[in-house]
């Protein structure tokens, strides 16, 4: 990776639909350069896939929150995680060190359904507590 790489790689980030041409003249390299680039990159998993990023207001999900999730026992982990992805309202899920085990990005149409959620969550097996962070406002999601 050197810092065309880095700058074919925030052209992408900005925009996954910016075409190989338009990426050339902000980097100031030929299209088949750009081309090879990018798929080394993909070849080597640097990018891993390319996704839409999502308002989830505008799909009626108004609220977000972060749970921060400890587990009993490291026992229930794979089951946690198997249960986790399958819940169609947690929109990312990281494994951590530190107090928390889980740290889950939530959203929900209203208040209710966040409690039903948090609810959800809490009785799943194995969950020990859950510590809860609504969010005011995103600064920034890349």
């Amino acid at each position: 990776m050197d810092q065309l790489d880095m700058e074919i790689l925030g052209c992408l980030q900005e925009n996954a639909r910016l075409s190989a041409s338009k990426i050339s003249r902000k980097v100031n390299l030929s299209i088949s350069s750009v081309l090879e680039r990018i798929h080394r990159m993909e070849e080597q998993g640097v990018i891993q896939r390319y996704t839409a990023i999502v308002d989830q207001t505008k799909l009626g999900r108004p609220l977000m929150m972060l749970m921060g999730v400890s587990m009993a026992s490291p026992q229930f982990y794979e089951r946690f995680e198997e249960k986790i992805k399958a819940e169609p309202d947690v929109i990312c899920c990281e494994y951590l060190t530190g107090n928390m085990d889980y740290l889950l990005r939530v959203t929900a149409q209203s208040h209710q359904h966040l409690q039903d959620l948090h609810h959800r969550i809490a009785m799943m097996e194995g969950v020990a507590s859950i510590t809860s962070y609504y969010v005011l406002k995103s600064v920034k999601d890349e």
